[in-house]
């Protein structure tokens, strides 16, 4: 199974409290919020060793790029982004290690050797709630959220709402992709409205210091437990039929009286 996959899991996992005033063993710690980083091409392999210790995964958007930290950084965590990638890299970095891959919606299904990958579906907030809720029955295992628009510099009350709502239609875990200078406060909100993980895009070699405060931050935050998602079911519409047979029953009620 994908190691970032698995992470993202254990995350969006609810602690079950033990009841009763028995003495019971401790309760293990829950990972906290996933640190996801999203590795611009032009930053070169050698530069790269502060992302992979701040990360509890890294993206990449080339698949030559991938391969060189295959061969440079075994152990590393790290995925592709699928888009504008040919088959043959993209079966070339799964053979390479891949743990994941990030799927826009209108990649091609079934490309070859994803199965062996986490598959993570790029999903843009204008998608409608009926199509949001067939996911949770694809061969898929999270759900990359985005709101296609320019990247902002602060988390908005709007970006909250998206984000509640896309946890309570999907029973998969939910990544979000954030701006370098999200704070503190702003992870924990997420959190709170569903998020599991944050995936952070980085341009510049200086902000893999940033990178390094917000993982001081995640780990020494209280991420505190979230309620069991509830999936609410959708029951068919029977509309004017319903009516009609109610009808039915009252006339003949009426006759027999």
């Amino acid at each position: 199974m994908s190691k970032l996959i698995d992470r993202l899991a254990q995350t969006a996992e609810p602690v079950s409290l033990p009841m009763g005033f028995r003495a019971t063993k401790p309760i293990p710690a829950r990972p906290k919020m996933a640190l996801v980083v999203q590795v611009e091409p032009e930053i070169s392999t050698a530069q790269l060793a502060d992302y992979f210790s701040s990360a509890d995964a890294t993206i990449f958007a080339s698949a030559d790029k991938a391969n060189d930290i295959a061969q440079s950084f075994p152990g590393t965590v790290w995925g592709l982004w699928l888009e504008g990638i040919s088959r043959p890299q993209i079966k070339g970095s799964i053979e390479a290690g891949a743990d994941f891959v990030v799927l826009p919606l209108e990649s091609e299904y079934g490309l070859p050797g994803i199965e062996k990958a986490g598959k993570i579906l790029l999903v843009e907030a204008s998608l409608s709630e009926g199509l949001t809720r067939t996911i949770n029955e694809l061969p898929a295992d999270a759900v990359l959220l985005t709101d296609g628009e320019e990247e902002k510099q602060a988390i908005t009350w709007h970006q909250l709402m998206l984000c509640q709502r896309f946890s309570d239609l999907l029973s998969k875990p939910l990544l979000l992709t954030v701006p370098i200078s999200v704070r503190g406060e702003e992870l924990k909100a997420l959190w709170k409205a569903g998020v599991d993980g944050v995936v952070i895009s980085v341009k510049t070699v200086k902000q893999a210091e940033r990178l390094k405060e917000l993982r001081e931050i995640i780990n020494k935050s209280d991420f505190a437990a979230r309620p069991r998602k509830k999936l609410t079911a959708l029951l068919p519409h029977i509309g004017e039929k319903s009516g009609t047979a109610t009808a039915d029953v009252e006339e003949e009620e009426e006759e027999e009286e």
